[in-house]
């Protein structure tokens, strides 16, 4: 064999060991994609690591949700709800007392009002009067308050009408009288009012006759009783000493704190012939911020148990259609006391215009400025005028002695 053909051989056979060799040995290629796939599964993991993160990130804000939930909590102490019908306030006044205390029924008493009866025993201890025209020029007083309990004596206690029954819807009162009109007594009957009658009901010892009235002002003038009378009677008769649940105030009053002055017109001496017989001056005192009472013609309205003065920090004056009844006997009266009008509200020596509206005899009365704006009374006692329309024009408010 030649060299050339030894050559040949020699090519062929070391070519044949390379690819030999190919086939037993691992390529360094397949490291990069052992490789490749790590990276892969780590990525994988780094989004899923990612995902959590987020979830994880996303925790804090859900707790500032829990904040708004104890934020109400604490609204009341930075941004508290008005105090008025959070306040537990008297039905009569306006004081601050307790939720027993406001649920107490007053009781309403009808007084003689005549000047032969005068001077009236107890009148002072009223906390809410009401003062209308009665037959003859004369007017009648209804006295309410909650504390009956501490009067010594109260009288001469007097005959219903029945406008005074309509004026007890406003207060669901135990009603305190002697005798009435038929029409007082028909209002009483179907209206079911609990009343203590000194003329027609047997109450046992609550009613007397006070002897030197009797011998002095007459039979009609002489009729008295108290406040441990009143309390038995109640008993008694099983009258409910607490309001209904459904009873609700048509009064409201700012607390003792607050002292409102009203914008409007000076009333510094309101001077009112509220009938042809009665002349009525309320005289404000800026001493006390109240207004001293006097009738027939500037005598001090008196109380005969202690000689003290009525004294009350409002006064409303309400105007309505006062008539004498056809053909009635002994000149009774018809009182509008439904429908809507107007009138004053006075105190610390200013007056304004309000209005008053009745859907029905059984109903409360409801009170406003022109505005509509709710009328608020201040914190003290009231005295409830109701007079007839024509009287609105002869009042003078600025009167001197």
């Amino acid at each position: 064999m030649n060299s050339r053909k030894l050559t040949a051989i020699a090519l062929i056979l070391s070519m044949m060991l390379a690819v030999f060799a190919g086939c037993n040995s691992t390529p360094e290629e397949t490291v990069p994609e052992t490789e490749a796939v790590t990276e892969t599964e780590t990525e994988t993991e780094t989004e899923t690591e990612t995902e959590t993160e987020t979830e994880t990130e996303t925790e804090p804000e859900t707790e500032p949700e829990t904040e708004p939930e104890t934020e109400p909590e604490t609204e009341p102490e930075t941004e508290p709800e008005p105090e008025e019908p959070q306040r537990i306030y008297h039905y009569l006044n306006g004081k601050t007392i307790t939720e027993e205390e406001q649920k107490k029924r007053p009781v309403a008493i009808m007084v003689n009002n005549i000047y032969n009866c005068l001077p009236q025993a107890g009148i002072s201890l009223g906390d809410m009067y009401y003062e209308c025209a009665a037959e003859g020029g004369i007017t009648r007083l209804m006295m309410l308050t909650t504390e009956y309990e501490d009067i010594p004596l109260v009288g001469s206690i007097r005959s219903s009408r029945d406008y005074f029954v309509d004026f007890l819807a406003n207060h669901e009162a135990i009603y305190v009288h002697a005798g009435g009109s038929s029409m007082a007594y028909e209002k009483i009957s179907w209206r079911k009012i609990n009343n203590m009658d000194g003329v027609n009901m047997y109450i046992p010892g609550m009613f007397w006759r006070d002897e030197w009235r009797l011998a002095n002002m007459g039979l009609e003038h002489s009729l008295m009783t108290d406040g441990g009378k009143i309390a038995a009677g109640i008993e008694y008769l099983g009258y409910e000493t607490t309001l209904p649940d459904t009873y609700v105030c048509p009064f409201k009053f700012y607390d003792e704190n607050t002292d409102n002055h009203i914008s409007g017109s000076p009333a510094t001496h309101v001077h009112m012939l509220s009938t042809s017989a009665q002349t009525v001056d309320f005289v404000y005192d800026e001493s006390t911020g109240e207004y001293w009472r006097y009738q027939y013609n500037g005598m001090k309205h008196v109380d005969a148990n202690n000689d003290q003065q009525i004294s009350v920090k409002n006064v409303i004056i309400l105007f309505t259609d006062i008539n004498v009844i056809p053909g009635d006997s002994y000149g009774r009266l018809s009182v509008e006391t439904v429908g809507e009008g107007e009138g004053y509200y006075i105190t610390n020596g200013v007056r304004k215009v309000i209005e008053w509206s009745r859907s029905g005899k059984t109903t409360p009365v409801q009170l406003k400025y022109r505005s509509g704006e709710e009328l608020i009374l201040n914190c003290g006692k009231t005295f409830i005028c109701v007079v007839d329309n024509s009287v609105a024009s002869k009042i003078n408010f600025e009167y001197s002695w």
